[in-house]
């Protein structure tokens, strides 16, 4: 093994340091934050897949499919078993409360799956990239595992990284058919690309790479019937991920039609958004990177010797754009993963010309495409390792705040953890069995194995339009917990009988919800301000908190 390491070529230890370094970037801070919950989008997956382990696999919401939740649910349940010994020593009850009061391992265990399964698509990409020419650098893969958006996701516990590995499968598969491999290559693209879209509706658009690989393979037009069979295979793959889609077809319309009232929440500038979706395309190795300008490099090379490839890879591409650029949410760099991988193959190619044969020009091409996303990823997850200021807030209330006291907050992933009394708990478990919440099953393990202390915890209710969330599940989320409108001011605060306030620049802000105004105004003339944790630069992180305390 020691020749074996002592033969290999300068080039291929440097393939080698970067891919030790894209596993660091994925998984330096894969803990960041917890018990807390600092990801707005997080808790309401981890909740899905804690409720799919009491008995039934229907979601109470399908605002994403269900692929990622039942994946995790199977996983908590392996945990489960070890945790509790096979269920001897501890009970489901005792397993809801966990996720109640600390629920750092249910966040982590779905974190781990994120980013293995972000590296997983890296191999998979170098692979599709390195198919026809052994010896070609992995310049798209490279590019993908600096790329700081794929870090960032693969910090999070949340579908896009599995999603990203299914896509990834799926473009490595249409090109082997497209480039005149057997029909079953197309079924595997098909297949992939169903489960894909049945992790997160974002690769719906790539439903479109299927007919493309059928339309544009080299070597003899295929036969109508694959075309028919592959379209089989991808809805059958969508609907085994996510059943309840059929079986609850019309509760799934009625989600979709409160996510199309998005449009109604702000008004929308097509040409603003074409803009912002174009320079998420440029700069998907990272604002810095000349990766897009390689990418339409390798675009028109690619077009004047393998015409068929480079629209296969450029098509899906075009679509996504203009679906994006049409939606009033579509401004998400991460909305764009479908078509991640054509834009690294793309790249690759036009890399390919730039750096040719000589190692060195090889190293020189590689370092400036790559130096900029690994700046930014490095910077990213060196922030993930700075003090918290909610984690510091948690710790002063948690000194100066006496058990009991009621506690007015903004939402979870904007302020310091709050740890509700035994008294609330009971209260929101009684009212959400009587409103037929899944979340009341947490709540009543939570009151039965509370630990003592806490507070009377209320949220301030904010507007669908203040989130930019669908104006249903906005309000089914707030049913679940203790909510405050304090639009009148401080009124309602008094109401409770709150004496502490906390403010947070991740949270509400007048000048955003003009309705707030009056609130915030009356705060700052009634209510001391007793301390603040101010968010600075390379020296913390988080949003600027405020702890206000109401004079009587």
């Amino acid at each position: 093994m020691r020749k074996a390491a002592e033969s290999l070529p300068p080039w291929a230890w440097a393939l080698l340091a970067c891919a030790v370094l894209a596993a660091a970037l994925r998984f330096v801070g894969l803990a960041y934050g917890l018990p807390h919950t600092y990801n707005a989008d997080e808790p309401h997956l981890i909740n899905m897949a804690v409720s799919f382990g009491g008995g039934s696999l229907r979601p109470h919401s399908f605002k994403y499919p269900t692929v990622w939740p039942t994946l995790l649910a199977g996983l908590y349940g392996l945990w489960f078993g070890v945790w509790s010994v096979l269920g001897l020593r501890k009970s489901p009850s005792d397993f809801a409360a966990l996720y109640g009061f600390a629920p750092a391992g249910f966040y982590l265990i779905a974190r781990a799956v994120s980013a293995a399964a972000s590296l997983g698509a890296l191999a998979v990409v170098s692979r599709a990239e390195r198919a026809d020419d052994r010896a070609r650098w992995p310049y798209g893969a490279l590019i993908l595992a600096f790329s700081p958006v794929l870090v960032e996701l693969a910090h999070a516990a949340k579908p896009d990284s599995l999603m990203l590995l299914f896509v990834a499968g799926a473009w490595a598969c249409a090109l082997r058919f497209q480039g005149g491999g057997a029909r079953g290559w197309l079924y595997g693209a098909a297949g992939l690309a169903g489960a894909a879209a049945s992790t997160q509706y974002t690769a719906a658009p790539l439903g479109l790479l299927v007919p493309l690989a059928w339309l544009l393979r080299e070597g003899g037009p295929p036969r109508w019937t694959w075309l028919v069979q592959a379209a089989a295979f991808a809805a059958g793959a969508f609907f085994a991920g996510s059943p309840y889609i059929a079986l609850d077809f019309r509760r799934f319309a009625a989600d979709w039609t409160d996510y199309a009232d998005l449009g109604r929440l702000r008004p929308h500038d097509a040409a603003a958004m074409a803009r912002t979706v174009a320079y998420n395309l440029w700069t998907y190795g990272g604002e810095g990177s000349p990766a897009g300008a390689a990418a339409v490099l390798g675009l028109a090379a690619l077009a004047r010797r393998r015409t068929r490839r480079a629209l296969l890879l450029a098509v899906p591409v075009a679509a996504y754009f203009a679906v994006l650029a049409a939606s009033p949410d579509g401004g998400w760099q991460r909305y764009l993963l479908g078509v991640f991988p054509a834009l690294a193959l793309l790249s690759s190619e036009g890399l390919a010309l730039l750096g040719g044969g000589k190692p060195w020009r090889r190293a020189v091409v590689a370092a400036l495409v790559l130096a900029p996303g690994f700046y930014l990823s490095a910077r990213y997850v060196r922030d993930l390792t700075l003090p918290d200021t909610r984690a510091q807030a948690e710790a002063w209330m948690t000194a100066n705040v006496p058990a009991g006291e009621t506690i007015l907050l903004d939402l979870p992933h904007a302020s310091p953890r709050a740890l509700p009394s035994k008294e609330q708990c009971a209260d929101l478990a009684a009212r959400t069995a009587a409103a037929g919440s899944p979340r009341s099953k947490l709540w009543r393990a939570m009151a039965d194995r509370h630990p003592g202390g806490g507070w009377r915890v209320y949220r301030i209710q904010r507007s669908a339009g203040d989130l930019f969330s669908s104006p249903r599940h906005v309000a089914a989320s707030q049913a679940d917990a203790d909510f405050l409108d304090v639009r009148p001011g401080l009124d309602p605060v008094r109401a409770v009988r709150a004496t502490w306030v906390v403010t947070s620049s991740f949270g509400a802000d007048p000048r955003r919800a003009r309705e707030l105004s009056t609130f915030f105004s009356e705060l700052a003339a009634g209510a001391d301000l007793v301390r603040e944790f101010p968010s600075e630069p390379g020296s913390t992180m988080g949003p600027w908190l405020r702890i206000w305390r109401l004079r009587r």
